[in-house]
C-alpha cells in the first residue's frame, strides 16, 4: 500500500501548451528538471464500481471510495494495452488529495468485471483520458519525484502532480506541490478539489 499526495488545476489552452512544449522539451523552465526520457503518451480508460446507487450512501457505508478497472494503451496502441485493478482510499487535507491505493496487474479485466458484477457492484462511472505523463525534479524540494501528467479527461484539460511515497513529510510535499505548479505560472488557488466524477458530472465542490 503506498502513498499518494497530489494536487491538479485545471488549464486554458494556453496554459496547457506551455506545460507542453515544458514537457516535451521544447522550452526550459527554470527551478524546474525534466526527465524527458520518461516522457510517455498514455491512453488511459477507467470504469469505476459501486455497491450502492449514489455517493452518499457509498461514504456512509465505509465503501472504498475508488473500486476501479484501468486499461493503459501507450500511443492507443491496443496491442499493448495494460490492464490494472486498483482499490483507493482517498481523503482531502488542507485542499490537496491525500491517497492510500492498492493496485494489480490483470491479465484479463474482463474477468474481474464479471465478478465485481456477480457480486453486486455495478459501474456507475467512465472517465477517458488521453495524457503525458513524465518525471520531473524540482529545486523546491530537492531530491522529490514529482510526477507530471498533462492530460485531457473526457475533453476537460488539467494538469496533474503526484508525489507517491518517499521519505519527505506530507506538510513538506504538500507545500511543495504548489511551490511546483507555481513555477508554471499556475494560480493554486484554483486548485480543483473534487473528485473525477464530481468534475465531469459537474458537481459543486
Amino acid at each position: 500500500m503506498g502513498r499518494e499526495i497530489e494536487i491538479k488545476i485545471p488549464l486554458t489552452d494556453a496554459e496547457y501548451e506551455k506545460i507542453f512544449n515544458v514537457i516535451s522539451s521544447k522550452e526550459r523552465l527554470a527551478g524546474v528538471e525534466v526527465a524527458s526520457d520518461s516522457l510517455e503518451h498514455l491512453f488511459k480508460s477507467d470504469s469505476y464500481f459501486s455497491r450502492y446507487a449514489t455517493r452518499e450512501e457509498s461514504k456512509a457505508a465505509g465503501e472504498p471510495q475508488v473500486i476501479r478497472i484501468r486499461s493503459e494503451a501507450p500511443d492507443g496502441d491496443k496491442t499493448n494495452e495494460r490492464s490494472y485493478f486498483c482499490i483507493k482510499r482517498k481523503t482531502i487535507e488542507n485542499g490537496i488529495e491525500l491517497n492510500r491505493e492498492d493496485e494489480t496487474f490483470v491479465e484479463k479485466p474482463e474477468v474481474v468485471r464479471d465478478l465485481l458484477l456477480l457480486s453486486g457492484y455495478h459501474q456507475f462511472f467512465e472517465k477517458n483520458k488521453d495524457a503525458y505523463g513524465v518525471h520531473c525534479q524540482s529545486e523546491v524540494l530537492p531530491g522529490c519525484d514529482f510526477h507530471l501528467e498533462l492530460e485531457m479527461v473526457n475533453g476537460l484539460k488539467y494538469i496533474e502532480v503526484e508525489v507517491t511515497d518517499g521519505a519527505d513529510s506530507a506538510d513538506d510535499v504538500r507545500q511543495a506541490l504548489e511551490k511546483f505548479m507555481e513555477k508554471f505560472g499556475l494560480d493554486t488557488s484554483k486548485r480543483d478539489k473534487r473528485s473525477w466524477m464530481e468534475i465531469i458530472r459537474g458537481s459543486a465542490v
